[in-house]
């Protein structure tokens, strides 16, 4: 497992977050994520569900990380969300 060290960590709920985990996502957190596209959420906001799932992050701390970290992880995760962006969606801000 690889981290992204944020430039710009945050706090959420009393904690200091500064390394974002990346590693393949489990079946569970694909299927949060296609639950959250099912039910009309956006893109942005089912890749969140996807990362808060096996992250171990809140998704609202998540939703505080700043858009050019957000890139980052974004960029890591491409590869494993790669089949799930060709059937209509893309995790990308």
């Amino acid at each position: 497992m690889d981290t992204i060290t944020l430039a710009r960590p945050i706090v959420h709920d009393g904690k200091d977050y500064k390394e974002f985990p990346v590693d393949e996502p489990t079946m569970g957190a694909i299927e949060a994520m296609e639950d959250a596209r099912r039910d009309g959420k956006s893109d942005a906001t089912a890749f969140v569900m996807l990362l808060a799932h096996d992250s171990g992050w809140p998704a609202d701390a998540i939703r505080k990380v700043r858009a050019s970290d957000f890139k980052r992880i974004t960029e890591a995760f491409a590869p494993f969300v790669a089949a799930e962006t060709e059937s209509g969606g893309s995790p990308s801000t």
